[in-house]
């Protein structure tokens, strides 16, 4: 137990030892000559890597083994001087090995019982001192064969720091020549750096002036800009009131296009009808061709019956003559036989007259078909005529509404132009008339143009509706004389003498006077029977004649109305003529409006490349503050200067910085350059002043 005890105090003695070695190598490693400080940070690297290596690794175990060995040694050595004068006499190598062995086994006992707290005497065998004693020699071993390496190692490293700083020398060398070229060079760009101001405090001046005269187009712009703006609020509200207007206008040519749409259908329902009608007055000219050539026919049978009539005058005055034969001849045997004779022919005629009143019955027939077509016709006619009369009734007061509510708003526009070009007109004589007021203008001068062109149609339109109504007027006249011819047609009627045409011939004479008074009466009554109907038949020609003229003139006047009622589509072209000047009233507004953003993005340009210009002159305003503090602190601090020119002639061998030779160099240009700078300040301030007011 006592030998476990014993050896874990020894543990905890090592770690203790340890520690107190780690704490006091920084303090013995700060006590080393200056010379240990200057060796570089290659060669610290390079030995840290060589203790850190794997074969190291041991030796460093060993070393801190013994170190803190010796330590304590030393330290009691310094406490006790008679040790140290033992110490200090050549002994031999068994001899001193057992003078230790004993020191560090007294050392031993001293650290246990201070740590421990133990005053008694510690109980340690000969075979652990003696191997100890091995363990001792092995550090010593060790320790001598790290110091010869770590000689070596001294020795390379020396030669390399030679090495090192025969290189650094030719490197400083190298590095003055190059610079000195770069100085040279620098001192070349410098130059051309100070003409280049030089040219830029010209080119500055220029820009100062060519800067006022565009402040003060500037100016006038912007005048121009806030007039041209108030004629624009004042144009944006004639617009607005233009819009309005003609939302209105196309609400109602909306309406308009509706009642366009609605008489193009009437208009082609009376083409429709204008084909009928033609149809039908090219059948009433067939039927009456067909008629002309029944009346050639009758007339021709009038003449037949006229020759007939003038046949039987003959016989009559062949009968007469024959009577008075007879009469002068008295009691013949053949008087029995002529009267049997003039019996035959009587009778001859009766069936004649017979086949003549047919054929005038037949006649009156065919004259009440024909009068009952002419009624028809008469009839169709007038209802044809009052629908025409209600449309075209229809459309000139569509046309007068029209062409009023045209001449209002055609009237308003120019009347509200006008009042407020004139508000204006004495700001815009002073600067000349724009382009916005030209255009207006111009589309002043083309509404009014359309105006003119307007009432010119409203009175073609008036016109023409007088020679529509002149026309029916004329219509319904024919109308009424076809009425009166039908009614005349229905009216006549031959005598009923002659509708009952029957000549009653008595059987006994009861004389030859009787008998003759009753041919001559006959004869009489047929001649004005004949002289009645070709009277009759004259008539009804001429009436047949004027219903075909009459006809022909109204289905020519209705072709005529038609093709005036063609000339209704003008109005749309019209129409279609007013929105295009709309639409060119409207492109030339957005001209007008481009016109005026390309005036904007002018004035943002100019005012971008006023505070470019603005920033460039503030920009080297602070490069030269910045020089001149510069080249002021050089003139204040002359130790500077000095030390920059040490720096480039080291006298104690030491190394210098580039960095620090670069600004050397730099201070002693700053005086160049701000010698030659010094007469631009005085400019520079100047316009700095000047771009900070504008």
């Amino acid at each position: 137990m006592a030998d476990q005890n014993r050896q874990i105090k020894l543990a905890a003695a090592k770690k203790k030892l340890k520690e107190f070695q780690q704490k006091t190598t920084p303090s013995t490693g700060s006590a080393g000559p200056k010379k240990k400080r200057k060796v570089k940070a290659g060669d610290q690297l390079d030995a840290a890597a060589d203790r850190h290596s794997p074969d190291n690794v041991s030796q460093e175990l060993e070393e801190t083994s013994a170190e803190p060995v010796s330590n304590p040694a030393s330290a009691i050595n310094s406490d006790n001087p008679g040790l140290q004068v033992c110490l200090s006499r050549p002994l031999s190598s068994t001899e001193s090995l057992r003078q230790i062995s004993q020191q560090l086994n007294g050392l031993l006992s001293d650290s246990t019982t201070y740590i421990n707290g133990d005053s008694g005497p510690p109980t340690v065998s000969e075979k652990e001192l003696e191997t100890r004693n091995q363990e001792l020699a092995v550090a010593l071993d060790s320790s001598a064969l790290t110091n010869t390496q770590l000689s070596s190692k001294l020795e390379t490293l020396t030669k390399q720091s030679q090495e090192l700083s025969d290189q650094l020398q030719k490197e400083r060398k190298e590095f003055e020549q190059k610079f000195t070229k770069e100085q040279g060079a620098m001192r070349e760009q410098l130059q051309v750096h100070i003409q280049t101001i030089g040219i830029l405090v010209s080119e500055k001046s220029e820009l100062q002036t060519a800067l006022s005269y565009t402040q003060q187009a500037a100016r006038h712009k912007t005048a121009e800009a806030e007039d041209l703006s108030s004629r624009l609020q004042a144009s944006k509200r004639r617009v607005s009131e233009l819009e309005r207007t003609l939302s209105s206008v196309s609400t109602q040519q909306k309406q308009f296009e509706k009642h366009n749409r609605e008489l193009e259908k009437e208009r082609d329902s009376l083409r429709l009808e204008v084909l009928r009608f033609s149809n039908v007055s090219e059948e009433s000219r067939q039927q009456s061709s067909e008629l002309s050539e029944h009346l050639k026919l009758r007339v021709n049978e009038n003449n037949g019956l006229k020759q007939e009539v003038d046949e039987l005058r003959k016989r009559l005055e062949m009968a007469d003559s024959m009577l008075q034969q007879f009469s002068s001849q008295a009691g013949s045997p053949s008087e029995h036989q002529q009267v049997q004779l003039l019996l035959e022919e009587k009778h001859q005629i009766e069936a004649h007259a017979a086949q003549l009143m047919e054929s005038v019955a037949q006649l009156q027939v065919e004259r009440d078909q024909y009068a009952g077509q002419i009624q028809e016709e008469g009839h169709v006619w007038k209802d044809k005529t009052e629908q025409l009369l209600s449309q075209v009734n229809k459309h000139t007061h569509i046309q007068y509404c029209k062409n009023k509510l045209l001449q209002y708003i055609y009237t308003l526009p120019v009347k509200t132009l006008m009042s407020k070009e004139q508000e204006p007109q004495a700001v815009s004589q002073a600067s000349g008339p724009s382009e916005s007021e030209l255009a207006l203008q111009e589309t002043i001068s083309s509404l009014q143009q359309e105006r003119d062109a307007l009432s010119l149609q409203y009175q073609a339109q008036v016109t023409y509706t007088d020679h529509v109504t002149h026309a029916l007027l004329n219509i319904l006249c024919l109308k009424s004389l076809a009425e009166k011819a039908s009614d005349g047609l229905e009216s006549y009627s031959l005598p009923e003498s002659f509708q009952k045409s029957h000549i009653v011939i008595p059987e006994d004479f009861e004389s030859r006077e009787e008998m003759e008074e009753f041919i001559h009466s006959a004869l009489s009554r047929l001649e004005e029977e004949r002289d009645e109907m070709s009277r009759r038949f004259e008539e009804e020609r001429r009436l047949h004649h004027a219903v075909r003229q009459q006809m022909a003139a109204m289905s020519h006047e209705q072709l005529h109305f038609c093709l005036r009622m063609c000339c209704v589509v003008c109005v749309g072209e019209y129409i279609a003529l007013y929105q295009n000047q709309r639409a060119i009233m409207k492109q030339r507004h957005y001209e007008k409006e481009q016109y005026i953003s390309m005036l904007a993005k002018d004035k943002e340009e100019m005012k971008a490349k006023l505070a470019e210009l603005q920033d460039l002159v503030m920009r080297l305003v602070g490069e030269r503050n910045e020089w001149y503090s510069r080249y002021m602190s050089a003139v204040g601090n002359p130790d500077l200067l000095s030390s920059g020119g040490e720096r480039l002639h080291p006298a104690d061998g030491h190394t210098e910085s580039p960095g620090a030779t670069a600004q050397s160099h730099s201070y002693k240009l700053i005086p160049i350059q701000f010698a030659q700078m010094s007469r631009f300040s005085e400019p520079v301030q100047l316009q700095a002043a000047t771009l900070s007011e504008v």
